[in-house]
């Protein structure tokens, strides 16, 4: 049978559970202790270099964000030109970064360009061959009511039963998305006029744009006529092929004088935290620049097209 413990018994083991409970919390704080101190010894950096874009993206060779973020970069004017995702805390290597068109040369605009003038072009060749093939009159009254025929009880438009459904959903998408497309290389355009680059080219490549659109209307109002002359017809695509063959040209020329006249243009890459912890970039707002010594922490590199 077992002796009870006396009182000093108790005593000494009630001390010795004091003492584990407060070595064991002494430990835990001193681990938490250590890791705060590691984590405020973490200093956000970023290495940007000077590089050869390859057409789309620019490359941040290494990032450190101690509470994650985003990488911006900006154009010599400051302006945030491209941004990567949101980047978890630590060290990020070689993070690639689309930029704005433009951003690093203007021969991306041009290639867009160069897009838009053959889907154009397909475009109106595709609409002038649905018109020839189109009921007498129907055309016309597309023209006529720019596609606003009147709704039927499905939803459906109609055009005095001259024409299905089908045949007028296939015009109205091409008119739309040429006049969509038409509207962006006058955008792209403006945007190189404006920035002092080939200011000659663009004027004539602006006139043959406008005379080819308003080409194109007679070509489609001609084949909703009833005579439907196809020398007439012939004779207009001929001048059609010959205005954006032109085009095109004045495109390669400019292409030609950027490469050679290209140089490095400078970018800045920036750190930027996320403030309000949403992985939404919020700049300007909330999410200003990581600051080292009062100054944002940044790389400037010259990147060539």
């Amino acid at each position: 049978m077992k002796r009870p413990r006396t009182r000093r018994q108790c005593l000494v083991l009630a001390t010795v559970g004091v003492l584990v409970a407060s070595a064991r919390i002494a430990t835990a704080g001193a681990a938490t202790s250590a890791t705060a101190a590691r984590q405020q010894n973490v200093q956000s950096t970023i290495e940007f270099q000077d590089q050869t874009a390859n057409g789309t993206t620019v490359t941040v060779a290494s990032a450190t964000l101690p509470d994650g973020g985003f990488i911006l970069i900006h154009n010599e004017s400051g302006a945030v030109v491209g941004r990567s995702n949101y980047l978890d805390a630590g060290t990020h290597e070689n993070v690639e970064i689309e930029p704005a068109p433009g951003a690093v040369s203007l021969s991306s605009q041009m290639q867009e360009m160069r897009q838009l003038l053959t889907d154009t072009q397909t475009q109106g060749t595709m609409m002038a061959m649905q018109a020839q093939q189109m009921p007498h009159g129907a055309m016309q009254q597309i023209m006529n009511e720019s596609g606003e025929g009147t709704v039927n009880e499905s939803g459906g438009h109609q055009m005095g039963g001259m024409m299905n459904q089908t045949q007028m959903d296939q015009m109205m998408s091409l008119m739309f998305q040429q006049m969509q497309d038409r509207q962006r290389m006058r955008a792209l355009m403006q945007s190189m006029m404006e920035s002092g680059q080939h200011q000659a080219q663009m004027q004539e490549m602006a006139q043959l744009m406008e005379q080819t659109t308003m080409r194109e209307r007679q070509m489609l109002m001609h084949a909703a006529d009833e005579s439907r002359e196809q020398e007439q017809m012939r004779q207009m695509m001929r001048h059609q092929m010959q205005d954006y063959a032109q085009m095109r040209q004045l495109m390669s020329q400019m292409q030609a004088q950027t490469q050679q006249q290209r140089s490095p243009r400078p970018l800045t890459a920036m750190l930027h935290p996320d403030a309000n912890d949403n992985r939404q970039l919020e700049f300007p707002g909330a999410d200003q620049p990581y600051t080292r010594n009062g100054d944002p922490v940044s790389a400037t590199g010259r990147v060539r097209a």
